[in-house]
């Protein structure tokens, strides 16, 4: 029998009125299928804040990491229309700040970070995905910090504010981010790791191929997800698609994720598919794949990337004869050995499997959303605040989604929507622990 507690009472209840303006915080927006059909409707959250000031960074510039984490909170802090919405939700991160719990907002949860270690010689960059924000990596974060290993993250151009500011992004400006934060780890520590979530893999990757730079600190490199090649066959088209007049948008919600954007610029698709693009080219024009290890965790069954196109990637880097930390490499995935068989048998693969935890028979498989959040995660934990519905987004399944007891999670494949209607697409990892083993392993056959 399912279990029932998933969460709790006030947050499962619906008012048949919404939340007042001065009660309403990033947890109770949740709670209220009311007030979310006002908000997608009026587009509030998607729309970003039209203020006096412009934050801009020079990322060519030789700017300090510090000086950027400063222009990140003020560009948040003026163009995010939920930056100043209280948001209780404390983690490792935020403990940092001394802040009390009831005073964080959601400006304190979203914004890029760096947490040090008071081993400065070691050091991880994190870089989150499309629609991200650097929320994504406070569990890990944790974890590595834990490590003695400094954490810094970094926010995508676009990203952190609203949907809106994704209309007219290019990809190369997620390029020049990263190898500027790329570049600033370079110079401030002796041993780097890098580490990227779907989209920010693929950035991570890119920069690796196409950098100039002495890559000999670079000791591994960690993928969620990675952004290889899109799971839908159309995503090409989302380029086209976007230059429809007023038809800016694949889909609009009513954003009440706080760390993530649920409306769906069209241009954001088009700018990672042409990333997606330009990664593969490069990699199979380039003969000399850096001879870094690879440490990728992804699953079988992901409706966003096609992951037959991320374990054909891992192979080509696997394989290239430039590279002698080859043994090195490892793939953690959430799927059948027999969806394996092109992959190379000296690749290290560890196939974990959700039988022992008591929210396992609430999940079909592991979704692409899923990978680098902790079942105890406040917001997108078991017993999390939010809940991911937006395919059934409109609908009655969706309004279901939201408020059963009884709820399924897994990924929002066309088969697990017909059989789940009212499936919640997972945003936690099941196996969280043994993927912090995994990569306890990793950073000490690396270092």
């Amino acid at each position: 029998m399912r279990l029932l507690t998933f969460y709790v009472a006030t947050v499962l209840s619906l008012s048949t009125q919404a939340v007042s303006a001065t009660s309403l915080n990033c947890i109770n927006i949740n709670s209220d299928l009311n007030q979310i059909t006002a908000l997608a409707e009026s587009g509030k959250y998607r729309k970003t804040n039209k203020q006096n000031k412009t934050f801009t960074f020079d990322y060519n510039s030789n700017s300090s990491f510090s000086e950027y984490l400063t222009f990140a909170r003020n560009k948040i802090k003026n163009d995010s229309p939920k930056a100043t919405l209280n948001c209780p939700i404390e983690t490792a991160v935020t403990k940092t700040s001394n802040k009390p719990k009831s005073q964080l907002t959601v400006l304190d949860l979203v914004s890029p970070f760096e947490l040090k270690a008071t081993n400065n010689k070691t050091a991880i960059l994190l870089i989150h995905g499309l629609t991200d924000s650097p929320y994504l990596f406070h569990d890990l974060a944790a974890f590595y910090h834990a490590q003695n290993i400094t954490v810094r993250t970094l926010l995508l151009p676009g990203h952190g504010t609203a949907p809106e500011a994704l209309i007219d992004i290019k990809y190369q400006q997620w390029q020049q981010a990263t190898k500027y934060a790329v570049t600033k780890m370079l110079e401030d520590f002796e041993q780097v790791y890098l580490g990227g979530f779907s989209t920010g893999g693929a950035l991570i990757l890119d920069n690796l191929l196409t950098s100039s730079q002495n890559q000999d600190s670079i000791k591994g490199v960690m993928l969620w997800a990675p952004a290889s090649e899109a799971k839908s066959k159309y995503a090409w088209a989302a380029g086209i698609a976007d230059w429809i007049p007023f038809f800016d948008y694949a889909h609009k919600g009513a954003d009440i994720d706080f760390a993530k954007y649920e409306s769906f610029p069209l241009n954001a698709g088009a700018q990672v598919h042409a990333l997606m693009k330009q990664l593969n080219r490069t990699l199979s024009n380039t003969k000399n794949v850096p001879d870094i290890p690879l440490l990728t965790i992804t699953s079988e069954i992901d409706n966003t990337i096609n992951t037959q196109a991320t374990l054909d990637l891992l192979t080509v880097w696997h394989n290239n004869t430039n590279r002698k930390t080859s043994t090195k490499d490892k793939l953690m995935y959430f799927g059948d050995v027999s969806t394996l068989a092109s992959l190379p048998k000296t690749i290290n693969t560890i196939l974990p499997s959700c039988d022992n935890n008591l929210y396992c028979e609430n999940i079909i498989n592991v979704a692409h959303t899923s990978v680098t959040n902790a079942p105890e995660n406040k917001h997108y934990g078991w017993n999390g605040s939010y809940r991911n519905c937006e395919t059934a987004f409109g609908s009655k399944p969706y309004d279901t989604c939201k408020t059963t007891s009884n709820t399924t999670l897994g990924e929002t494949t066309a088969t697990n929507m017909e059989a789940y209607p009212s499936l919640q697409r997972l945003t936690f990892n099941p196996n969280f622990t043994q993927m912090t083993e995994v990569i306890t392993e990793f950073l000490h056959t690396t270092q």
